[in-house]
């Protein structure tokens, strides 16, 4: 079997059109001795993959305006960002400090605590490319931030961009090995305890760092009255120390009345908090609180990003529950509103983490797909026992032309529903009903030669709590042997 599936592989790859025009296709022609904005906008025109193809020379001024390209682009893989990196230190012959500065000074916040609905989808890319940004800086070792402590602290002083903020107070608590002279400046400034707040999740591997933040963030949580700062504190909490205090003080913020950007931080952070540290005592009311939170929500806002998170986290909850409490907590949450899968693509792995989820038929679905890899990828959901021809048969499209078409999707009734290719750090939302017919329905990448690792099942049964009192497990469908374990 597994000669068959490398054969299909490689021929699949072959014979792509669009795979072989990517091999092929001539190095982009930039007019770099254009305006600055012109270049800029040639730049802008051209996909990650033609961006990393333009001609540059490490050491001529000329090819700058490509290596800050590279650098601030959303979805470019880490190493085209520290090699861009690396020429940009040596061209401007300053620290990796500075340049990462600059960089984060002219790309969009994408913030995720303050996106709405409407925008959660469009501003994920973004946030990705902020976060990339924030983790370089960050991530430097304490020795090599120490010297650009003034740096960092005139950033603070003088900028006004929400990400340079973030970025130099948080390299500053990095540099001091202590958050407390850099959260005092932030507090004397209007707005800058927010920034310094959002740096938390990209303080490195310093535990004994966060958990010095534990006692500010929470006396913050307790004291504050700005809505902004509050849901900045809660969403911080939970970067800090994992544990019960953690667990019980986001709690409050969902059983307690507590405004509605604090609480959709709250819903989030506490989906951080690992199971063994959960308090027993809160679980049910926790999880009894998201169902009466969503039933007061109308359904046409049921499938939108705060609720979506809600449901997760009510599903999470349930299941750790006693039999009685669990199976009418679910019964609640799926009378209410969609089933909810998440799926992330594994970085540098050509996998899905989930390897096969079950949903009841007939029944309304949500597949969240999360790409955090630099690789593109989709999900396409086909019939049972397609797997391979679904594959083949989007491996060998062309690059559609008309931008409404999803690339590597056949037009074929195999195919039941699809996303749209993601590129790195994108997030999409897939809604559908579950099919009528109980079976074992595929999902796979459709990328040319993906698909060989990235595949999985889609169980469709008759009744989801039938299923749960009796489980089965559906068969891999290129072994034809049950899956092992559910998740990679």
């Amino acid at each position: 079997m597994f000669t068959v599936v490398l054969d299909v592989l490689i021929s699949a790859m072959l014979l792509s059109p669009g795979w072989a025009h990517q091999q092929q296709e001539d190095v982009p022609r930039v007019l770099l001795d254009q305006s600055p904005r012109a270049v800029e906008y040639q730049l802008g025109r051209l996909t990650n993959d033609q961006l990393v193809r333009v001609e540059r020379k490490d050491g001529d001024l000329k090819y700058r305006p490509v290596y800050f390209g590279i650098l601030t682009r959303g979805g470019m893989s880490r190493q085209f960002r520290t090699d861009a990196l690396a020429a940009l230190v040596r061209m401007d012959r300053t620290s990796p400090t500075r340049v990462l500065l600059d960089a984060l000074a002219k790309i969009s916040p994408g913030d995720s605590q303050n996106a709405d609905s409407q925008n959660a989808e469009t501003h994920n890319a973004e946030t990705h490319n902020a976060d990339s940004l924030l983790s370089m800086l960050l991530g430097q070792p304490v020795d090599v931030l120490r010297p650009q402590r003034e740096t960092l602290a005139r950033a603070a002083d003088e900028a006004s961009q929400p990400l340079v903020l973030r970025g130099a107070y948080g390299a500053m608590m990095v540099a001091d090995g202590d958050p407390s002279p850099a959260w005092q400046t932030a507090a004397r400034r209007d707005g800058h305890l927010v920034e310094l707040l959002r740096s938390v999740p990209h303080l490195g591997t310093s535990d004994a760092l966060r958990a010095a933040l534990f006692t500010p963030v929470a006396a913050l949580l307790a004291e504050s009255k700005n809505t902004g700062t509050r849901a900045a504190a809660v969403a911080a909490l939970a970067w800090t120390r994992r544990d019960a205090a953690t667990f019980d003080l986001l709690s409050r913020e969902i059983l307690q009345p507590a405004d509605p950007e604090s609480r959709a931080a709250a819903i989030r952070s506490v989906s951080l908090i690992p199971e063994h540290a959960w308090t027993p005592a809160t679980m049910e009311p926790l999880a009894r609180a998201i169902v009466a939170m969503i039933r007061e929500t109308p359904s046409d806002r049921r499938t939108e990003p705060p609720t979506i998170e809600a449901l997760q986290l009510g599903e999470k909850l349930a299941a750790a529950l006693p039999e009685g409490p669990r199976l009418g907590v679910r019964r609640d949450l799926r009378a209410l509103g969609v089933q909810v899968v998440r799926i992330q693509t594994v970085p540098e792995q050509m996998l899905f983490d989930l390897k096969w989820f079950v949903v009841q038929k007939g029944k309304p679905v949500q597949i969240v797909l999360a790409n955090p890899d630099a690789m593109p990828h989709n999900l396409v959901i086909g019939q049972p026992g397609s797997l391979q021809e679904v594959a083949t048969a989007g491996g060998i499209m062309p690059l559609p032309t008309d931008p409404e078409v999803k690339p590597y999707v056949p037009d074929t009734a195999l195919v039941l529903h699809a996303t749209r290719l993601l590129t790195g750090g994108e997030t999409e939302r897939l809604n559908f009903t579950a099919p009528a017919k109980p079976g074992e329905y595929v999902y796979l990448c459709t990328f040319p030669g993906h698909w060989v690792r990235m595949y999985g099942v889609m169980l469709v049964v008759d009744n989801l709590e039938a299923w749960e009192g009796k489980p089965t497990v559906p068969k891999d469908p290129i072994t034809d042997k049950p899956f092992a374990s559910q998740r990679h």
